[in-house]
Formats: structure tokens, C-alpha cells, sequence
């Protein structure tokens, strides 16, 4: 929702971004249907995939190639910025979220590998 309210995308932009979002559940699903080692793993390369790309995001806006714009209120609020943020703090907190998310499945994954799962999931 942050970088909706940044790029205010059309609604034709919009109604592909949904489609993608539905095609990519269903394939999510049968895959962790079948492993969900896989799906884990999948998740968190996917996940340093958007940090190296939010770390890049963020030298541009280090080198004046992006302006650094006011942060959106959406993205204020959700992470509880001062007023004054910027477009880079927020973008600092992204990251931040995706390297949990990264290290988090990337842990899924290694418990299912090394069978290192709670009684009820194995």
C-alpha cells in the first residue's frame, strides 16, 4: 500500500498487480502442498531478492538519482515515523521487514531439511 500511494498506479497497472498476485498464490499453494521446504526456501530468496533490490532503491536516493520525497502518511503511520520522514526511512524499515522475513523462512526451510520441527508438524 506504501508505494501505491508513491506511484498512484493505474487501474489497468492495478488489475495486472492482482492478477499476478492470484496466479502466484495458487502456484504458492501446490508447492507447499508438495514441500513446503520448498515453498520456505522459495520465499526467502524471493525475500533477498527485494532487499538487495530496496538496498539499491536506497543508493539512489543516496546519489539524488530519486528524489527524496516526504513519506507517505500510510508508510508514517504503519511504522510509527516521526512527521518529518522521509521516503528513505520508510524504505529502511521495508527492508528491515523483508530481512525478517528472509532470515524467518530461510529458518522454515532449514527446520524441515534437518527435521527439526514441533511434534505436531512432522
Amino acid at each position: 500500500m506504501i508505494f501505491i500511494d508513491i506511484a498512484k498506479p493505474s487501474w489497468i497497472e492495478r488489475a495486472l498487480v492482482l492478477i499476478g498476485q492470484a496466479v502466484f498464490i495458487v502456484v504458492y499453494s501446490l508447492i507447499y502442498v508438495l514441500s513446503s521446504k520448498v515453498a520456505h526456501r522459495v520465499v526467502g530468496y524471493f525475500e533477498e531478492e527485494a532487499c538487495k533490490s530496496y538496498t539499491e532503491y536506497l543508493s539512489k536516493i543516496d546519489a539524488g538519482e530519486v528524489e527524496n520525497v516526504a513519506a507517505p502518511q500510510i508508510g508514517i503511520n504503519y511504522y510509527q515515523l516521526p512527521a518529518d520522514a522521509m521516503l528513505r526511512d520508510v524504505i529502511v524499515k521495508i527492508r528491515n521487514d523483508e530481512a525478517k522475513h528472509r532470515d524467518r523462512n530461510h529458518l522454515f526451510a532449514d527446520s524441515y531439511e534437518n527435521n527439526d520441527l514441533p511434534a505436531h508438524q512432522q
